[in-house]
């Protein structure tokens, strides 16, 4: 019990509280509370100063007062979720509003939690050390799929003709799910499927990922192991959960003839088989360790036949050549 009650503590000072209040008694006693605790604090007296504090040294929580004069709390809220570099700092708003409304409009603002006045000292206590949580297990998740992603570039860097592939498949890929009008889960699945389709090379040699002829049966067999691989480095992670079908299924054809699972038509998601096509596109169209680059029209008229053979979504490749012969 000592043990994890100093764990505590340590972890308290190493969190930073911006306690946002223009009464001064309220700001007082809410920085003696959590100074008490071990927090450290800072201390703002209106929505002006709170936000200049924020933009100096963003705190690990804010404790916000929603009646203030000139900026109130509500637009205070607003402006520090609507930036991508604030938007993760939990907010708790302290009020003496009792009105359904007033909550309402302040997590319509952004807020993750709220505090009645008179405030008591364990529930605020409480609160802090709940979102401080939160705060520190989105970071941990923040890092792990930060770690995931800078792996990825450092797998693509060592096939030395494959420069800026997986930039180009996820704006290829973006770039037609949006002409489909696909959902954001599904355009977000297919940027973040292109950017890490091609983690699981991680287990083969430079060796085979350069080698200029043809590949044996058992170097191909290792191959056809990435997507499979990628899918278990990626698959702990929440934050890229629907790109699994990408990075497990690029390599599918409609007809069963593909890697890993021979997967046929419907069984194949929108995403995966948008990643299919412009992944057999980008190979076609940029010089690898086995071939020249075809120009575009070439590119298009081998992925037609493939298409007319019954591997690729036909509408998808027919929509992914109106886009890309505009850009060329």
């Amino acid at each position: 019990m000592l043990s994890s009650n100093n764990s505590n503590k340590d972890q308290n000072h190493n969190s930073t509280i911006l306690v946002v209040d223009d009464v001064g008694p309220n700001l007082e006693l809410l920085e003696a509370h959590l100074i008490s605790e071990g927090y450290r604090v800072e201390t703002a007296t209106n929505g002006k100063q709170a936000l200049e504090v924020v933009e100096k040294s963003p705190p690990d929580l804010i404790l916000l007062d929603i009646q203030m004069p000139g900026m109130d709390g509500y637009q205070v809220c607003e402006k520090l979720k609507g930036e991508d570099h604030t938007r993760l700092i939990p907010i708790v708003m302290i009020t003496a509003l009792r009105e359904l409304e007033d909550k309402i409009k302040a997590i319509d603002a952004g807020a993750d939690d709220f505090i009645s006045k008179p405030f008591n000292k364990l529930e605020v206590l409480a609160r802090v050390r709940s979102l401080l949580k939160v705060k520190y297990l989105n970071e941990q998740l923040d890092t792990a799929e930060n770690v995931i992603f800078a792996l990825a570039q450092a797998i693509e860097s060592k096939d030395k003709y494959t420069e800026n592939h997986i930039e180009r498949v996820s704006q290829y890929s973006m770039e037609l799910a949006r002409s489909l009008d696909l959902s954001a889960t599904d355009i977000d699945a297919v940027y973040k499927g292109g950017q890490l389709h091609d983690i699981g090379k991680i287990v083969l040699d430079d060796s085979i990922i350069n080698k200029p002829g043809r590949l044996t049966r058992e170097e191909f067999e290792l191959v056809k192991q990435h997507p499979l691989v990628g899918y278990k480095i990626c698959h702990p992670l929440k934050s890229v959960r629907y790109a699994l079908p990408v990075i497990r299924w690029h390599h599918e054809k409609l007809d069963g003839s593909g890697y890993p699972d021979g997967l046929k038509g419907d069984e194949l998601p929108i995403a995966a088989r948008i990643m299919a096509v412009v992944d057999v596109y980008d190979a076609l169209t940029t010089k690898r360790s086995y071939k020249e680059a075809f120009p575009p029209q070439e590119g298009f008229r081998i992925l037609e036949e493939e298409a007319a053979k019954g591997w690729w979504d036909g509408d998808l490749v027919r929509r992914f050549k109106e886009i890309r012969l505009k850009k060329v």
